[in-house]
């Protein structure tokens, strides 16, 4: 069926629409509350004045849609396809940004506080988004030190108790466990807490400054004094916050900035009229998008995956057209009421313009430092004589120690820049033993077959650690999935040692040089050349992801040997058994009494758990 005969069948209902290519591939996905309308306007004389349209348009050979029974539906459906199968003429949907959150666990009897970047629906409370990690735990740090709530992982039920940890003696925890203190006193220090990280301040160094002229009224000095220390503790978190509002809501506030084909949105989170943090969205070639696509680019990052915790408000400088679909999206899929606002005046209109210079000055800085990157990004393209500029490099890494534990890391660059949300890790499974070369072949084949399914697009640069054997390694895999050498680049880079030589190198040292297909001779890299640095950044980051999980890999089974040791003792109650004491050592110190006590572990099961750790133990 030719494509005018397809668009005569279109249907008026919402959903979502797919352009295809001579080739199959997706080159556009779109959404509609009308599938009718929308698709036939792409071809209207109106719209070909629209350069992305202009190139569009001759590429289109098909199209297919599918109906949805509301416009949220198109709407999520959309996002997952873009990101699925990133077609040429989408904005490029990035992954979902992650954000620290700070989670209280008030559905304990004991409550304890935690970082965490996963928000569940488990019954904590959460308190983020928090964009500065390192403000973030300095602010976890003197809320522990005042505010010395549990930081064990044990279940604590009331029932039973257990000997205090050093946290006690150092009296940065109450000891809950042990019973020394009531839930109901614990509960006290808990609501402080939450009155802190709700931006209570006022409300609470009152409550606090009462309760501590009380203690010292009844000559109770000590506790006087903690209460003091807290509310130094609650002084130290205020200076850092900055009151914005007089409406105590939690909103998300966004800006939008364009300069010279760089685009960038600025988006402030507003809790409880306090300006929690802050957040800078850039793109490049911005000046083929719309405002309205940027911003729901900026929207799915933040909303659309997960169980995040959204704000009652958005507020926003222009009209967004899918504002009705995101708000049944938000009410649909998250179970909030979530309102998207235009404010034109007032302490809103205000909070916008705070936003708008902040997205200004954030813009310009990016900008001067993507030039640097470019210049940087330019140079090794022609210190190595590279076919395509190096913009996306993809590296691998192999980590073993005596052939055991095999794996491997893939870390991306983009820009000059890490894109964490990228890195992938490998268990290596058909090798056995220190064979480097043969784990480069399974990983790099691994990688690019699912890329090829997925018809996600290759690097500019493939670089693998190491000489001329990880290379033809390398250039076997690709060959072996029909990606040829035309397509992209391939390097390795590798680690050497100088002879001495009379009148030229008085003693030996280390130097780093470049291995490329075809080519005979390998590539020298001065010392302190851009390439080198850039090489070697991206070389180490993917060494050091790799050795990260090699050494989870090694944790993890030895823990795994000490407890599947134990007779009858399976995955089931290995689990039980860690939950309910919080740590293998634990487990080894535990009594009979306290391990037949666990629902799941029956008497005999307690008597092999003991045996196992004390039968080494002198009897009488």
């Amino acid at each position: 069926m030719s494509l005018i005969d397809k668009l005569k069948l279109l249907p008026e209902q919402p959903g979502i629409y797919r352009f295809f290519s001579e080739k199959g591939k997706i080159i556009y996905v779109g959404k509609a509350k009308n599938l009718k309308n929308r698709v036939r306007s792409y071809f209207l004389d109106s719209n070909r004045l629209d350069y992305r349209i202009i190139n569009l348009l001759p590429n289109i050979v098909d199209v297919e849609w599918i109906v949805t029974d509301t416009e949220a539906e198109a709407l999520i459906l959309e996002d997952k396809l873009i990101k699925t199968h990133h077609p040429k003429y989408n904005i490029q949907l990035k992954d979902d940004k992650s954000y620290p959150y700070f989670k209280l666990s008030v559905q304990e009897l004991y409550p304890r506080l935690s970082l965490t970047r996963e928000v569940d629906k488990d019954g904590a409370r959460y308190f983020g988004p928090y964009v500065n990690v390192t403000e973030t735990r300095a602010t976890w740090r003197v809320i522990k030190r005042f505010f010395p709530l549990r930081q064990s992982k044990m279940m604590l039920d009331g029932t039973k108790t257990y000997r205090p940890c050093l946290n006690y003696q150092l009296k940065k925890c109450l000891a809950p466990c042990a019973g020394l203190i009531t839930p109901d006193d614990y509960g006290l220090m808990v609501e402080r807490v939450l009155h802190l990280l709700k931006g209570n301040f006022e409300e609470l160094i009152q409550n606090l400054k009462k309760e501590m002229e009380k203690r010292a009224a009844n000559l109770e000095y000590e506790e006087a004094a903690s209460l003091r220390d807290q509310i130094n503790g609650v002084r130290k978190t205020l200076q850092k916050q900055r009151v914005v509002s007089s409406q105590k809501r939690d909103q998300d506030v966004f800006c939008m900035t364009r300069s010279g084909g760089f685009a960038g949105v600025q988006v402030l989170f507003v809790r409880n009229g306090i300006l929690l943090s802050d957040d800078f969205f850039l793109f490049k070639n911005a000046e083929l998008y719309s405002d309205q696509e940027l911003i729901r680019s900026t929207l799915s990052r933040l909303y659309f995956s997960g169980d995040k915790v959204l704000p009652k408000e958005i507020l926003l400088p222009f009209k967004y057209d899918d504002a009705d679909m995101f708000e049944q999206y938000c009410l649909a899929n998250k179970q909030v009421n979530v309102h998207i606002l235009y404010p034109q005046r007032g302490e809103k209109r205000a909070l916008l313009e705070i936003a708008a210079k902040n997205a200004e000055q954030n813009l310009m800085v990016k900008m001067q430092a993507a030039a640097a990157d470019e210049l940087i990004i330019k140079q090794v393209q022609r210190s190595l004589k590279l076919k395509k500029l190096p913009f996306r490099v993809e590296c691998f890494d192999i980590s073993n120690i005596s052939g055991t534990n095999n794996v491997a890391s893939m870390v991306v660059w983009e820009g000059n820049k890490a894109s964490k949300s990228e890195y992938r890790k490998f268990k290596i499974k058909s090798v056995e033993g220190a064979n480097d070369y043969a784990a480069m072949e399974e990983v790099l084949g691994r990688h690019y077959k699912r890329l090829k399914e997925e018809n996600k697009p290759l690097p500019d640069l493939i670089l693998v650690d190491g000489g001329k054997g990880q290379l033809a390694s390398a250039e076997k895999i690709l060959s072996d999935q029909q990606i040829e050498l035309d397509q992209i680049d391939l390097i390795g880079l590798a680690k050497g040692r100088s002879e001495k030589r009379s009148g030229v190198f008085k003693e030996t040292h280390d130097f780093e040089y470049v291995v490329k297909p075809k080519r005979k001779n390998v590539i020298h890299l001065r010392k302190n050349s851009s390439t080198l640095h850039f090489l070697q950044n991206i070389r180490d980051e993917a060494h050091r992801f790799a050795i990260t999980y090699h050494r989870q890999l090694r944790g993890k089974s030895g823990l795994h040997s000490k407890l599947e040791d134990i007779p009858g003792i399976g995955p089931k109650k290995r689990k039980t058994l860690l939950k309910s004491l919080g740590g293998i050592k634990n487990i080894g110190i535990a009594s009979v009494e306290e391990l037949d006590a666990i629902k799941g572990i029956s008497t005999s099961d307690a008597q092999s758990i003991y045996q196992f750790y004390h039968s080494d133990e002198p009897s009488g």
